[in-house]
């Protein structure tokens, strides 16, 4: 996209769209400053606006309507935020030739360090304004697109009481875990799903089902080798004691899960999970939604581009 500081300065047009109410933009002070600042000393005059984070898909939208027909032209959107806030961005980017351009500003910032962006503000601004765009995949479901992951059953009950803590007694994300985590277990049930994939239907009893948007590997399930392998990776775990199913974090956590006793696992492009409800609460990125019944997902290959580090895309090629 560029290379170097002059070029930077002569072409790169960037609007940064900042979720002020991400994790880490929080607590760095005059944030939208910070950034405007950054892009400056590399020649580059930036459009920062410090925005809440509903209101990054609407006005993500507006800027592909608004260049949609000159790509190429240096234009970029670089968004702020954790993984929720950046899929908002991709929902209205992909499948078009715009540039996302990734400021990890969130709490857990996941898809950012599979994409091999730094963490620090300084190094991802370097990264947006030397690195190389590559395609990556995208999921979606019921046409929501989600960079990351997407799951049912206790997870999205999880994230929804997570949410209710922070609300209700001003905790961050972490401080939020463990109140939530204990309410999630006292309230945890068994769902009954059908899953259909790769030419098989299966029902399945199941407190939880995780879609991957690519392969999350077992033993790290945080992370994945390849963000444009354009397949879904899909985990059903199986249904066993509740001794078992309060430890399963923790086996995750330490790497000691069993794929074969705890999971019932699928790679598929597109798969369908169906059951007797009407409506489902699902999460995608980390935010909890109630979706309608069934459930269609499947993986958009190559439909995102996104500004990745130079060097990981020598080394890597397209992750």
């Amino acid at each position: 996209m560029v290379s170097g500081k002059a070029e930077a300065g002569g072409n790169l047009k960037v609007l940064a769209l900042i979720n002020k109410n991400a994790g880490a933009a929080a607590h760095k002070g005059d944030i939208e400053r910070a950034v405007r600042d950054e892009f400056a000393e590399r020649g580059v005059e930036a459009d920062v606006r410090l925005v809440v984070g509903r209101e990054v898909g609407e006005l993500a939208q507006r800027f592909v309507d608004e260049n949609k027909s000159k790509s190429g032209h240096g234009s970029i959107l670089v968004v702020g935020g954790g993984d929720g806030t950046l899929s908002s961005a991709a929902s209205a980017l992909a499948g078009t030739d715009l540039v996302l351009g990734v400021l990890p500003l969130g709490t857990l910032n996941h898809f950012a360090k599979d994409l091999g962006v730094p963490l620090d503000l300084a190094a991802a601004i370097d990264t947006i304004t030397t690195g190389k765009p590559v395609a990556v995949d995208v999921a979606e479901v019921n046409g929501r697109v989600f960079l990351n992951n997407s799951s049912i059953g206790i997870y999205p009950f999880f994230v929804a009481k997570r949410s209710a803590e922070q609300r209700r007694r001003g905790f961050g994300k972490l401080a939020a875990i463990g109140p939530a985590l204990m309410r999630t277990l006292r309230s945890a049930s068994w769902q009954a799903v059908h899953v259909a994939a790769q030419g098989t239907r299966e029902r399945l009893r199941t407190p939880c089902v995780f879609v991957g948007n690519n392969l999350y590997d077992i033993a790290d399930l945080g992370r994945r080798r390849s963000l444009s392998s354009k397949e879904l990776c899909v985990y059903v775990v199986k249904q066993q004691s509740w001794l078992g199913l309060a430890l399963l974090p923790f086996k995750i956590a330490f790497g000691m899960i069993d794929a074969t006793r705890d999971l019932e696992t699928y790679r598929a492009s597109s798969l369908q999970i169906t059951s007797h409800r009407h409506a489902m609460l699902v999460s995608l990125d980390g935010e909890a939604v109630s979706m309608d019944m069934p459930l269609n997902f499947q993986i958009r290959p190559a439909a995102l581009q996104v500004l990745a580090p130079a060097k990981m895309t020598r080394s890597r090629g397209h992750r």
